[in-house]
């Protein structure tokens, strides 16, 4: 059954405004320039690691206001999501699977071992010892990684749409599944993750017309889900009934959502050349934002939140913000 919504915007630039110089309550803290586009950031106590084209560049964070580049590790193919854990970096490392590599010291930092996944390795997030990796139009994966350097494979889950995304909460994965919506699995038992629930994200927009979205990525706070769904916003989901959750809303903003956190009942936003922006989704407001000159080339795909930063992966390189309010 199709849900008819109100219609939400944050704050959206017109067309004429859309590059200008603004911000509220964001600070620019610092731009890196790297050589290559970035995609994906972790950030680990020191270094922040973010994957690019056949490699990762380390970045020493220890000062934001001045940031360097510590190291680049080459890579064999395309590293699209990566987790940092107790010396260890683990890739999504496109159809090469999982790569495990040895960051104790990044300098000399060497891939030891990978383990193929049949499919795109894309997203990857790690709980206890295990690790949630999708992998596209296969699904996801879920390995076992009590000994990093030997990751085994626990069991491979079809979801029936294109997996880009995962969050894990206490029981229960919550997967961004392309058209197919948002996917929530059981995986107290790692070997056998149950279908709980299925929620399709179509709705109708203001004119009435049917849109299905692309769900891109997905985080969990509390009883909500955010879904990216990129031009089409981000979906709120009700998910304090895992077996029956409930469409909210969907809401646009000032980009592309590419990728969303939540944290402390705030949502913050990659919103491609949009920039970043931080959200009030109770209220319904926008508390701060930053939206970049289209000349400094600041496309952002992916953040991390740190403290009062907010670390980005950029078309240019990596962006650190700081948060004002």
């Amino acid at each position: 059954m199709l849900l008819v919504l109100i219609s939400q915007q944050w704050n959206v630039p017109s067309e004429k405004e859309k590059y200008l110089p603004d911000s509220s309550n964001i600070r620019l803290v610092k731009r890196l320039r790297l050589p290559t586009p970035c995609f994906s950031i972790t950030v680990g106590k020191r270094y922040a690691y973010l994957s690019s084209l056949r490699r990762i560049y380390v970045v020493d964070i220890s000062q934001p206001e001045s940031l360097f580049r510590e190291t680049t590790i080459s890579t064999t193919n395309f590293p699209l999501g990566l987790e940092e854990r107790g010396g260890y970096l683990y890739a999504a490392h496109g159809y090469k699977g999982l790569s495990v590599f040895n960051v104790s010291n990044p300098n000399t930092a060497s891939e030891i071992t990978s383990l193929n996944l049949k499919d795109t390795a894309m997203a990857i997030v790690r709980k206890g010892n295990y690790l949630y990796v999708t992998v596209g139009d296969s699904g996801f994966a879920i390995v076992s990684v009590a000994n990093p350097k030997r990751p085994r494979l626990v069991s491979l889950t079809k979801t029936g749409g294109f997996t880009r995304g995962i969050s894990v909460r206490g029981r229960y994965a919550y997967v961004a599944a392309g058209r197919s919506g948002l996917k929530i699995y059981d995986v107290s038992n790692p070997r056998k993750p149950r279908l709980v629930s299925h929620l399709p994200l179509k709705f109708k927009d203001k004119d009435g017309k049917t849109v299905v979205p692309f769900a891109i990525s997905v985080d969990v706070e509390g009883d909500i889900a955010y879904v990216a769904l990129g031009r089409d916003g981000i979906a709120l989901c009700d998910v304090s009934d895992v077996r029956e959750p409930k469409l909210v809303r969907v809401a646009k903003g000032r980009g592309s959502v590419l990728n969303v956190r939540a944290i402390n009942r705030l949502v913050y936003v990659a919103f491609g050349d949009g920039g970043i922006s931080v959200v009030d989704p109770f209220k319904k407001v926008e508390v701060a934002y930053y939206r970049p000159p289209i000349y400094k080339g600041d496309y952002v795909f992916d953040i991390v939140v740190k403290g009062r930063y907010i670390f980005a992966a950029s078309r240019k390189g990596m962006v650190v913000y700081e948060a004002l309010w």
